[in-house]
């Protein structure tokens, strides 16, 4: 990562080898931590329609209490027999819109399971093409999206006192998960 995105992002300088080698242990450890424990958010058809947060914002401070950072799995029910993808059903998005407004830090709770990271980041896109399985963004509106969500989550892994090299595996798990360095080439 370069030294001008991570001042932008706000991670803390690696001050020496000691604190790489503790980032990658980190990683490392989260990874393992990560495929096990994860936490299903069951999202009515109904709720999202109605524009319904109250419930869920509540169900994201139970998260915040738990520390369940990169646990959290979105899943939006009642719309199986729609052909469209999640990220192409108007209501859906808007209802993304509206809890990342209120839970900026959202990115910090996704689970890069199930692409639950990915489908929350494509339904906060305008997404310009689709060709099987890959997506298409502008690169400029990917980059500044990344870097928006990815520096929310950091605000709060500091606010939650999670360590410089937590903070530093939180950045890297989220760029690398929505393809950051892809929309900087």
């Amino acid at each position: 990562m370069d030294d001008q995105l991570r001042q932008r992002l706000g991670l803390p300088e690696l001050q020496d080898s000691t604190l790489a080698v503790n980032a990658d242990m980190v990683l490392e450890e989260s990874s393992k931590l990560d495929a096990a424990g994860t936490t299903v958010l069951n999202v009515s058809r109904e709720d999202v329609e109605k524009g319904r947060l109250e419930s869920y914002l509540r169900e994201f401070k139970k998260y915040e209490k738990k520390r369940l950072r990169g646990k959290i799995i979105i899943i939006f029910n009642g719309y199986e027999q729609d052909r469209r993808e999640v990220y192409q059903v108007r209501e859906i998005t808007n209802w993304v819109d509206r809890l990342l407004k209120n839970v900026p830090h959202l990115f910090y709770f996704l689970s890069r399971d199930n692409y639950a990271m990915r489908i929350a980041f494509f339904c906060l896109s305008e997404v310009v093409g689709r060709s099987g399985m890959e997506v298409s963004i502008t690169k400029e509106q990917g980059r500044r999206l990344i870097e928006k969500v990815t520096k929310s989550a950091l605000v709060y892994a500091k606010k939650s006192k999670d360590s410089p090299a937590e903070q530093w595996s939180l950045a890297e798990s989220i760029l690398d998960e929505l393809g950051y360095e892809q929309t900087v080439q």
